[in-house]
């Protein structure tokens, strides 16, 4: 009897440390059941925050292309002698900067001073003619007042003077011809230039076709520029364009616009004249010009940060446009907008393809989002993560 009363004591304590066993494993249980209902319900209430801009619609934009065009001298030209003759002296040689009417070269005048003492010459022995033909006349006049002599010739006499002096006149012809062209004989600048050529030397014999020196203008240079026809007919003379030239942005005035389309480029000729003339010493003819010319393309459409688009389905673009959401107070609903892509710079695109209207729309990051998810501002994020502190 005392070895049953043992064995059922036993039995009980047995039975009462099971249930206080079953009572705290069913109250953890439960308590982390009701944790993981609390995490739930604080996560259901976390938004993702996203850096949301306004949009507006433009009616426009403009494109920036840059053209290669080329300094011009206005003047430029090749100097020869008007007549033949031998080299005498030669002043200047490739490089040199020269004024206008400075001498350049000298041909030898020498035959030509003697031609002229020929012709003073005989201009002595008519004029010495004249005299004796006037000595003639004086007594043929009084011969024929007397009556011993006849009409006749005293006409003579008269036609003989005339000749004299037209003779002599044709003599003073040619000594002017001959100091033209001793005149001549000295090659000068016709403006203030640059020698580019020298292609005589001294002592050479030259005919008058034979160039002499090139030499350009070095002052008043203009810039000439092919560009498109379509571009060509947006512009309008005296429009400022934007010009690079020696790593220097500068700004040019447009004065002239061709009428005729290039047979090999296709391209139609603009003159430009820079508003500030560069050093003399750091232009060049011919030197490269990158001129700037804007085209506006009447295209409505939005201008967007180039982080704001995402590529999406079959290679197209998308923007996500945020609208205002019921879930929480001041959240957005996250919609994807297929956009087509117009123009795009270095820092932003310009788009369309959605509806003309005001968006307010993903600015940045947008690879974190997907279509349909509610977010806040990042600055409405800010003021929350702020007010929890």
């Amino acid at each position: 009897m005392l070895s049953f009363m043992n064995h059922l004591s036993s039995l009980v304590k047995t039975i009462n440390i099971k249930k206080v066993t079953f009572l705290f494993l069913t109250f953890a249980i439960l308590s982390a059941c009701s944790k993981h209902v609390d995490e739930s319900k604080n996560a259901e209430k976390y938004y993702q925050s996203a850096a949301l801009m306004n949009i507006s619609p433009k009616k426009s934009y403009s494109i920036a292309r840059d053209y290669l065009g080329q300094v011009t001298a206005k003047q430029q030209t090749n100097l020869s002698f008007e007549y033949s003759g031998r080299i005498s002296e030669i002043l200047v040689d490739n490089g040199d900067i020269v004024k206008k009417g400075q001498l350049l070269a000298q041909q030898d005048t020498q035959l030509l001073s003697y031609k002229r003492s020929e012709l003073q010459a005989q201009i002595t022995q008519l004029q010495a003619q004249i005299a004796l033909n006037k000595t003639n006349l004086t007594r043929i006049k009084t011969l024929i007042a007397d009556g011993y002599s006849s009409k006749q010739r005293l006409d003579e006499l008269n036609t003989e003077n005339k000749i004299l002096k037209a003779q002599i006149n044709g003599l003073n012809a040619r000594i002017q011809t001959l100091e033209y062209q001793e005149e001549k004989s000295a090659l000068t600048a016709p403006f203030d230039g640059v020698i580019t050529h020298r292609l005589i030397s001294n002592g050479e014999v030259i005919i008058p076709s034979k160039t002499s020196f090139r030499i350009i203008e070095s002052a008043n240079n203009e810039i000439s520029v092919g560009i498109p026809s379509k571009v060509a007919s947006t512009l309008s003379l005296g429009q400022l364009i934007q010009i690079k030239i020696n790593n220097q942005n500068k700004q040019a005035k447009l004065i002239a616009i061709g009428h005729q389309i290039d047979a090999i480029n296709r391209t139609v000729q603009l003159r430009l004249k820079m508003l500030e003339q560069i050093d003399k010493n750091k232009s060049f003819n011919g030197q490269l010009v990158r001129i700037t010319i804007e085209q506006k393309i009447n295209k409505a459409g939005f201008w967007l940060p180039i982080n704001a688009i995402t590529d999406g389905v079959r290679g197209q673009w998308q923007v996500f446009i945020a609208s205002p959401s019921l879930d929480a107070k001041s959240s957005f609903q996250l919609q994807a907008a297929t956009v087509n892509i117009l123009h795009a710079n270095e820092h932003s695109v310009y788009v369309n393809g959605i509806a003309i209207k005001q968006y307010k729309i993903v600015a940045q990051g947008v690879h974190r989002y997907v279509a349909g998810q509610v977010v806040l501002s990042s600055s409405q994020a800010l003021a929350s993560t702020e007010g929890s502190h």
